[in-house]
């Protein structure tokens, strides 16, 4: 006898089916999501006006002192007390790299900030919740540490793998040229674009688990994400490639509208506003659609796991 009581697990909805309810969720949280792109937007672009205007010529006088002194390398490793010139070079390379450090520090915490604020509202969004901006600032607070410390790690896990290819293009350009040390070079050649697209997918995933699971952090929240996206790979590593597609052409154009900029000033209100504005939309709506992604895969993981439904047993007489 079978029991019609018990649910049956919903399909899993596939790539253009939740690139239509990230559309959906984008436009029922529409005020929220406006007002965080609007704001993410301008605090990126108050840091590439900064760039431009304290690092560009420092970069420039460090460029001009490299091409007017060939020797400056040999006279900051041996005469440096000795020279002026390469006294102020150090002291240009310094500040060049302490401001690149202060830009890279500030572009992340805007970044985080970015990522926890959309993928909470949205979540809540999608599955019909209200979240006021109390909850939302709280939900912020209360995440954030998790998603640091899994980028910690994640960035730990890139170096090694960064770290491995290198080690193995090393070791391979040393031996003797072949046709079989050709075909293992082309075979590491093709493994490095899926490996990121790859470990750009895990990255997004991870993140978006740190943020919405307590308890999932660092290498926890990694596996929890392999564990989600198990049998579901290529389907959010292509999602990855469109997003990855898209990013290149933004720059692309970037780069052409820069081409034809007369002065600095021309590029900058041309170039940073545009990169900055295509940018933050994919950005947004990439976290969106893995904020999507995710709660398909937690419900489908769930449901196969026998959680979050009552299977009631009925004993049935013959």
């Amino acid at each position: 006898m079978e029991n019609k009581l018990i649910p049956q697990p919903e399909s899993s909805l596939g790539v253009f089916g939740v690139i239509r309810e990230s559309f959906k969720t984008t436009s029922r949280n529409g005020k929220r999501l406006f007002s965080i792109l609007l704001l993410v937007f301008l605090s990126y672009s108050q840091v590439d006006f900064l760039q431009e205007y304290t690092l560009a010529p420092v970069t420039n006088y460090f460029m001009w002192q490299l091409a007017n002194h060939p020797n400056i390398v040999h006279e900051l490793l041996y005469n440096f007390d000795q020279t002026i010139y390469a006294v102020d070079t150090f002291k240009a390379l310094r500040e060049i790299v302490l401001l690149k450090l202060c830009i890279i520090e500030i572009s992340s915490i805007i970044t985080l900030i970015f990522l926890l604020a959309t993928v909470c509202s949205s979540y809540e969004a999608y599955t019909a919740k209200v979240l006021g901006t109390k909850d939302l600032i709280l939900k912020i607070f209360n995440s954030w540490n998790r998603s640091l410390l899994t980028s910690f790690y994640l960035v730990l896990l890139s170096l090694g793998i960064t770290f491995f290819y290198a080690i193995v293009i090393v070791i391979t350009s040393f031996l003797p040229v072949n046709s079989g040390v050709l075909l293992f070079l082309g075979v590491i050649a093709l493994s490095i674009p899926i490996c990121y697209i790859y470990m750009a997918t895990v990255w997004m995933v991870s993140l978006i688990v740190s943020v919405l699971e307590e308890g999932s952090s660092a290498l926890t929240a990694i596996g929890r994400a392999a564990e989600l996206m198990k049998d579901k790979r290529l389907q959010a590593s292509l999602m990855m490639v469109l997003f990855v597609l898209a990013d290149r052409y933004v720059v692309l154009v970037a780069k052409v509208l820069a081409s034809y900029g007369g002065s600095l000033s021309i590029e900058l209100v041309t170039s940073i506003p545009f990169t900055n504005g295509f940018d933050c939309l994919l950005n947004l709506f990439m976290f969106v659609v893995y904020t999507v992604f995710y709660h398909e895969w937690k419900t489908s993981h769930d449901e196969k796991e026998g959680k979050g439904f009552y299977l009631p047993i009925v004993n049935v007489k013959a």
